[in-house]
């Protein structure tokens, strides 16, 4: 008998393989939740590097504002005249610290959980949320977005994992859009754009193995933090480069991809490529393969993202 759950006869995969785009002004204004995290840090050079294209309405971090502020800095110096963002600094007493900075105290928003969906809610003209958090704390964001028919640009996989049936309704029914940010997912949506459903036979999500693809078994138990954390080929936040390391993110990828592109979880499968240049791949029901290649940087399935599944330069020398 089989166990796959299927998705919501009512709203379909998440991502839209046909569906237009939803038609933004530039400059895009974002949201950027987990400011200071690992795809906080590369939205926020995107930013710098398209200064005239995106702005930030809102920010989140959870202690880290000397980071944030250093960041924000920076932003200022490249957008004179753009107003300091919406802040929301979850760890009450990092707000504290907070409130103390120059011009700081009337941006900010409240602390905690609550934070996050404020920074979300109250946003100025908001164009698109670029969910970075880690763990189901995105999960509510993720809706409050979907509620107000964002972009949604989601790197936080768990607010599928533990919700995905949820955001699915809520993104029909705000007429939202998600575009996923997992450069896997970002490359499968590349290949699947403009394409009918009932054209693909699977999905094959690459993995790097790790950095103890070679290491024998036996030797697991002695492996320390610092060898778990060296990625071979990515550079991520510790979470998510522990669950890379023991390969539970893989798993947590094909969960993501059965709710972003309504396949059965056995028309997903996984493949170590050490490489990580083949992002992900598509096999259609004639035979024929696509894949989407690239050199292992976030910052462009990021771009593609907010960008509305649009190839920008890159810049910085790119």
């Amino acid at each position: 008998m089989s166990t796959e759950r299927k998705p919501d006869a009512a709203t379909g995969p998440l991502y839209p393989y046909r569906k237009p785009r939803l038609s933004l002004t530039e400059p895009l204004r974002l949201i950027v939740l987990g400011a200071t995290g690992s795809i906080g840090v590369q939205t926020l050079d995107l930013v710098r590097r398209h200064p005239a294209r995106l702005q930030v309405a809102a920010v989140s971090c959870r202690d880290r504002v000397d980071e944030l502020a250093a960041a924000l800095a920076e932003l200022a110096a490249v957008q004179p005249g753009v107003p300091l963002p919406l802040i929301a600094v979850t760890d009450p007493a990092a707000r504290e610290r907070a409130a103390a900075l120059p011009g700081w105290r009337d941006r900010l928003l409240a602390a905690g959980a609550r934070g996050l969906v404020e920074a979300v809610n109250a946003a100025e003209s908001p164009s698109c949320l670029v969910n970075g958090l880690v763990g189901a704390a995105g999960l509510e964001p993720t809706l409050a977005g979907a509620a107000r028919g964002l972009r949604i640009a989601l790197a936080n996989k768990e607010s599928l994992v533990v919700g995905g049936e949820l955001v699915a309704r809520a993104v029909a029914a705000g007429g939202a859009e998600l575009l996923p940010v997992d450069s896997e997912h970002a490359a499968i949506a590349q290949c699947l754009s403009g394409r009918d459903r009932a054209e693909v036979a699977r999905l094959v999500l690459t993995a790097s193995g790790g950095p103890f693809r070679t290491t024998p078994a036996a030797d697991l138990a002695r492996v320390t933090l610092e060898q778990v954390l060296a990625h071979p080929t990515w550079r991520m936040g510790p979470k998510i480069t522990v669950d890379s390391a023991t390969l539970m993110n893989k798993g947590l990828e094909v969960i993501e991809a059965h709710h972003l592109f309504g396949l059965a979880y056995d028309q997903i499968d996984v493949v170590v490529h050490p490489g990580s240049i083949v992002h992900s791949l598509v096999e259609f029901v004639d035979g024929a393969f696509l894949a989407q290649l690239g050199t292992p940087d976030m910052r462009i399935p990021l771009q593609y993202a907010i960008a509305g599944e649009i190839h920008w330069p890159l810049g910085g020398g790119r």
